[in-house]
């Protein structure tokens, strides 16, 4: 049977992002003269091409892919930014940009509403989850994919948009004209109790202001009672040198180092440490970790695990152990690998990426399930484990997602239980309280049932079948209520309810009483960055 890699029911907000490091220093005089004579062929080169060529090419397309070209030469990291994406990015990692504030997604073929932000505009104008933007300043949405969707919604400041919105339940579309304004891009989409004790915190990746929405989550979920943390970064991207530092400050003691980096440049040596202030969390961390987990997330991670700080627990994770700089060109820029970083330990878990296409898509060249044996230099933590140099952050403990059969896969990728979530809450004059009392009866499986097979997502055979298995249905009753939550009173809601059947939460969530006897153990002793004899050499501090 066809099965399919269960994704995490939440909304995704794709934005570009890269580390920050040491600024490199300059050419030499002699060095940048004796390019003169490649960039003089490169302008006559370029003019023959847009004089000859059989068809007229925009120069700015020929200039941007010969930087791309010339770029690939280094490393996969190493990258030209043209100026939308440059703009793009240095917006998201400030953390805020400017719209109406709402998170879109494709429903259906169609830009949709997943929740309006709180506090923001189309919060205000009491925009819901499910309605559909049928038009932006008088440009239909049809065909029109979520970025380009995004791009028009967002503006300046100050600035107004017309849409128009259809809705469920309404006989004609709404009107609308929102004025613009500043919209946090928050990074923690998830901070909730996942039961009594223990607080979940997702981190989608590392902006300005990271560690201050980890630090200020955390103070909440303590308030309620939390006594134990599950950090999740999965498919974490990665991000800002600083919120990862400050990230992992939060649950370091002062004085601890979080990294270090070594380059070809004097001023690329950096040691990145915990500052005194501010909150330390005390209690035992447990930490989510898979494939996707890149970059800033796996300095974080690798910080905790070299000081037996917690257990980490998932798949190895993606291997990035460079950092780029981020140089300004006018107003585009650059993005230049200029130095390695090292965990604690003295480990850099950098990925060898002599093949590009199994570089950047791992996870479509090896079976996420097979075990897989540690690979490369032994380094030690705190407390004398053995961890890994090279091939990304190996987990303590591996644990897998689950896989959706493919009637199921089908059903979450025709949006079924977003769709029925809305239909369901059209008629109830309080949604929240709906949502908050909704159970799944055989009522509501029977509709579900009937509106699967109206809608043509599944064949009567098909759902039937998903009922009536054990598994199937638990699925199909988790996904109902949780998409429920998620439109009738908030994502947290709804995701909260979504975990229950995330394999992975589930087996990080037995692992907290070995997390808390690591950490005693560990305190007391600096991380010694030293390789076992096994290596041969001991290990050359950056």
């Amino acid at each position: 049977m066809t099965v399919f890699r269960k994704g995490l029911l939440a909304a995704v907000v794709i934005g570009a992002g890269a580390l920050a490091g040491g600024v490199a220093g300059q050419s030499t005089q002699k060095e940048f003269a004796g390019s003169d004579k490649f960039l003089s062929r490169y302008t006559a080169l370029l003019r023959l091409v847009m004089d000859n060529a059989p068809q007229k090419t925009n120069p700015a397309d020929l200039v941007y892919s010969s930087l791309d070209g010339m770029l690939a030469l280094l490393d996969p990291h190493t990258n030209f930014m043209r100026p939308e994406t440059f703009a793009h990015m240095r917006e998201h990692q400030q953390g805020a940009f400017h719209g109406i504030g709402v998170i879109i997604s494709m429903r259906g073929g169609k830009i949709t509403i997943i929740t309006p932000v709180e506090g923001t505009p189309a919060a205000r104008l009491g925009l819901r989850a499910g309605d559909i933007i049928e038009t932006v300043d008088g440009t239909s949405t049809e065909g029109m994919d979520i970025d380009e969707a995004a791009r028009r919604l967002r503006g300046p400041e100050g600035t107004k948009v017309r849409i128009t919105v259809s809705r469920l339940g309404l006989a004609a579309p709404l009107d609308l004209t929102i004025e613009r304004a500043r919209v946090p891009s928050e990074s923690v989409r998830y901070a909730l109790m996942i039961n009594k004790e223990t607080a979940y915190i997702r981190v989608n990746d590392f902006i300005r202001s990271t560690g201050d929405e980890v630090r200020q989550a955390l103070e909440r979920l303590q308030k309620e009672g939390a006594t134990r943390l599950l950090l999740d970064l999965r498919d974490n991207p990665g991000g800002i040198v600083d919120s990862a530092v400050a990230t992992a400050s939060v649950l370091l003691d002062p004085g601890q180092e979080v990294f270090s980096t070594k380059g070809r440049t004097a001023d690329s040596f950096q040691d990145y440490r915990v500052p005194q202030d501010g909150l330390h969390f005390t209690g035992p961390v447990v930490v989510l970790v898979n494939r996707g987990s890149a970059s800033a997330a796996e300095i974080v991670a690798g910080a905790i695990q070299d000081h037996d700080r917690g257990i980490l627990v998932g798949e190895t994770s993606f291997g990035k152990g460079v950092v780029q700089t981020i140089y300004p060109v006018r107003d585009s820029g650059l993005a230049l690998t200029t130095a390695k970083y090292y965990t604690p330990s003295g480990r850099c878990i950098q990925r060898d990426f002599d093949s590009f296409f199994a570089y950047i898509h791992p996870r479509d060249t090896a079976d996420p399930k097979a075990a897989q044996p540690p690979k490369g230099p032994v380094f030690l933590t705190e407390s004398g484990r053995k961890v890994f140099g090279s091939g990304g952050i190996t987990p303590d403990h591996e644990a897998h997602l689950g896989e959706y059969a493919e009637r199921m896969a089908r059903l979450v990728g025709n949006s079924a239980f977003f769709h029925f979530a809305i239909s369901y809450l059209a008629d109830k004059p309080d949604k929240a309280a709906s949502a908050r009392s909704f159970a799944v009866t055989d009522d509501v499986i029977k509709a579900f049932r009937t509106r699967v097979v109206d809608e043509k997502w599944l064949p009567a055979a098909d759902i039937d079948a998903a009922l009536a298995d054990a598994t199937d249905r638990r699925e199909i009753e988790v996904s109902l209520r949780s998409e429920i939550l998620n439109a009738g009173i908030s994502l947290n809601e709804g995701y909260r309810a979504f975990l229950d059947t995330d394999e992975q939460v589930q087996a990080a969530l037995t692992y907290f009483d070995e997390a808390a006897k690591l950490q005693a153990n560990a305190k007391g002793g600096p991380v010694k960055p030293t390789q076992t004899a096994e290596t041969g050499a001991p290990a050359a501090r950056p």
